[in-house]
């Protein structure tokens, strides 16, 4: 069993809802990109985040504090002896958190096995607003390679979401890059 694995049976035997972005995320749904660590996303309070992540993990993880910003928890646990790490981030409490929770996918994955995944989706949209104003070209790539990769996405969904935070003049131009 990966460490990847390890920590998503971990979330799901302590009742945590999550769903997986990042460039785990995007090695489903476009074009892969290595990095040394998965994203995590939890429905979880913020103050429900000490008394069930360190029980659950603290016997073979290093528990990281959560930091809060705008609202938001980061997290993370790292492996003692594997030296994985798992970023760990509570979710939204906006329209978009919310709605990217309902629009996740139940995706048998060939290294993770069964998981949930951000939708393709709002993992372009997740992109977009993480690009800082397209300062990361990466993040815009990232985006772009799901556009051309996919052509089943729900472009309503994109569009609405895109202008509600803010990111529409991002995603015509990744558009115009296909």
């Amino acid at each position: 069993m990966t460490t990847e694995r390890d920590v998503l049976d971990r979330l799901e035997r302590a009742g945590v809802d999550y769903y997986i972005t990042g460039s785990e995320a995007l090695s489903v749904w476009g074009e892969p990109r290595q990095t040394m660590d998965i994203d995590i996303v939890m429905d979880l309070p913020l103050a429900r985040y000490e008394p069930v992540i360190r029980p659950a993990f603290d016997d073979a993880y290093l528990v990281g504090d959560l930091i809060v910003i705008e609202g938001r928890g980061f997290g993370s646990v790292i492996h003692r002896t594997e030296i994985r790490k798992a970023d760990l981030m509570t979710r939204r409490e906006d329209a978009f958190g919310r709605a990217t929770f309902e629009r996740r996918r139940d995706v048998d994955d060939p290294v993770l096995g069964r998981a949930w995944f951000v939708s393709p989706e709002d993992l372009v949209l997740a992109k977009l607003e993480w690009s800082d104003d397209g300062a990361s070209e990466r993040q815009l790539r990232d985006a772009a390679s799901i556009l051309r990769i996919r052509s089943d996405l729900d472009w309503a969904h994109i569009e609405r979401y895109a202008a509600i935070l803010g990111v529409t003049p991002l995603l015509e131009q990744i558009r115009g890059d296909r």
